[in-house]
């Protein structure tokens, strides 16, 4: 019911609407308004929700949840120019439960990040905005693996979601300085392992962890 066509190549105004703006037309009400938002932001939101869990089913029905309780909710919901973090930290919280409830019968209580195999396409590629060869792609994925699932999750929030340090402190429960060190730690391990990744992904990237 929630989930956009995202083959559908219509554009209409609602999809053109600032975000913040469209976040206020869907506490006003209008379905689609709503319907906008869920097609804004669906794919970024699976991609994420993705890497905490290979259970298809389980990443569905916590992204439904949430997007029922927004429509549900819509009127309680306060306005906000940090709507990405919301979304973002609302479906982990999410996706952390059911893995949690899971786990009560299974017995695994982990909650690890980036749990995939190294053939898919992986965020940081899409946030270097530049094109690799397979060798290329196939090489930072495998240093990125050997990132912690923390600095993994960090530079996919930063770099793929575009938030700043302080929204990602509030997704991650640290604060701002931890989130420095992660990202710079992360990038710092990366620049070491491979040098001329700086030619290739852009000076901006590795230094971003700083900020």
């Amino acid at each position: 019911m929630l989930k956009p066509d995202i083959h559908d190549k219509r554009q209409n105004a609602w999809e053109k609407t600032d975000e913040t703006l469209l976040w206020q037309q869907f506490r006003e009400g209008p379905q689609e308004a709503f319907q906008a938002l869920v097609q804004h932001f669906y794919r970024e939101l699976h991609f994420y929700g993705g890497r905490f869990t290979r259970d298809s089913d389980l990443l569905k029905d916590c992204m439904q949840d949430l997007f029922l309780d927004l429509w549900t909710y819509r009127a309680k919901i306060v306005q906000t120019q940090y709507i990405r973090p919301y979304l973002y930290k609302s479906l982990r919280r999410k996706i952390h439960r059911e893995m949690m409830r899971h786990a009560s019968v299974t017995g695994d209580d982990g909650f690890v990040f980036d749990d995939l195999s190294s053939e898919e396409i992986t965020a940081e590629q899409a946030l270097i905005r530049t094109e690799l060869s397979d060798y290329q792609t196939a090489r930072l994925n495998a240093l990125l693996e050997q990132l912690s699932d923390r600095q993994r999750e960090a530079i996919h929030l930063k770099f793929y979601g575009e938030l700043s340090n302080e929204e990602i402190a509030d997704i991650l429960a640290v604060n701002k300085q931890s989130v420095a060190n992660l990202l710079h730690r992360g990038l710092r391990r990366l620049r070491e392992s491979w040098p001329s990744l700086l030619s290739l992904i852009g000076y901006w990237l590795l230094e971003s962890g700083h900020k």
